[in-house]
């Protein structure tokens, strides 16, 4: 409680190795929830876009001219072939590494200690003008919860192999790295851990996520092209961190409450960034990966489960 209330400041965080339990961490991201609000509001009510809503458009209008994107309505990844996929990759790697389900970063004793009566505390801060913000009520839910739905995972959430993931990926020619080849990557960094391994690359594709002119990122130009558009001019990026970000989260929860999350965040963005057919199906087809990555490791099915394994599916959108 004491190290909670001495960190409970609004400055910028970033854990500097893995920490699944972290109470400066953990204080400073309930200072910062409060800060979403009014700029959810700013989104909203004043009609204040997100920067990288401006960007995409202004770089579909700089890239297409005369040319709309078209937003593909086919699925891009078969979900079974990829989990063939991730299960050789598993075998591949055995014995020398062994799949493990891992721990999920937590709430610090202190800080649920303090979340029992956290709202009213914060909100007499803020009647009492010592604190800008009004409160957030976080009724209950998982640090990685509330990391995921805010794009901050890479700052409270770390797993201490996100440089040397990173390093991979620049090395690697342009539009060349598949997202089974990223997670085989991440799998050996992180000796088998499934969830470490699933939650670096979340941490490298949402580093900043909100940041201007985050397509012209050098690592987002490594990443093949995994949506079903007119022309490679779509938003990438996001079909890459909503794919593994909701596998995790899925792969954590009971089935219903993971689809249920992937159908909210489908919803969020069409508020915030316009409808987007691609980033919903990926959203959805991602919790079922999740949920059945869950099954195959705990019956240990990954040993024996074959079958096809290239889960990119044709796109049947025609080229302008």
């Amino acid at each position: 409680m004491r190290q909670v209330e001495k960190s409970y400041i609004a400055e910028l965080y970033q854990q500097d190795s893995l920490m699944l339990v972290d109470p400066v961490g953990d204080a400073r991201l309930i200072r910062r929830l409060d800060t979403i609000p009014i700029k959810l509001g700013a989104i909203l009510f004043r009609g204040k876009p997100l920067p990288q809503s401006m960007d995409a458009k202004r770089h579909e209008e700089a890239v297409l001219q005369d040319k709309p994107l078209v937003i593909g309505r086919s699925l891009p990844i078969d979900v079974d072939r990829l989990l063939n996929k991730c299960a050789e990759i598993m075998r591949a790697h055995f014995p020398e590494i062994f799949p493990t389900a891992g721990q999920e970063h937590r709430w610090s004793p202190e800080a649920e200690d303090y979340l029992s009566h956290a709202y009213w505390h914060r909100l007499r801060r803020h009647s009492k003008g010592r604190q800008q913000d009004p409160p957030v009520p976080i009724l209950g839910r998982s640090k990685l919860f509330l990391c995921l739905a805010c794009g901050w995972t890479s700052k409270y959430c770390v797993t201490g192999k996100e440089a040397a993931l990173t390093g991979y990926i620049m090395s690697r020619p342009d539009r060349s790295v598949m997202p089974h080849e990223l997670f085989e990557e991440s799998y050996v960094l992180n000796g088998g851990n499934i969830y470490l391994s699933f939650l670096t690359c979340e941490n490298i594709l949402t580093s900043d996520p909100h940041r201007k002119g985050r397509y012209k990122d050098p690592m987002q130009q490594k990443l093949a092209y995994i949506r079903h558009d007119s022309t490679e001019s779509g938003d990438n990026y996001g079909a890459w961190y909503h794919l593994f970000g909701i596998a995790l989260y899925s792969m954590l929860r009971p089935e219903l409450k993971g689809l249920v999350v992937a159908e909210a965040e489908s919803l969020g963005s069409f508020f915030f960034e316009g409808s987007d057919r691609q980033e919903d199906m990926i959203n959805h087809y991602g919790a079922i990966f999740g949920q059945k990555y869950r099954k195959m490791l705990e019956d240990g099915s990954w040993w024996l489960r074959g079958g096809r394994t290239d889960y990119l599916l044709p796109n049947e959108v025609k080229s302008y």
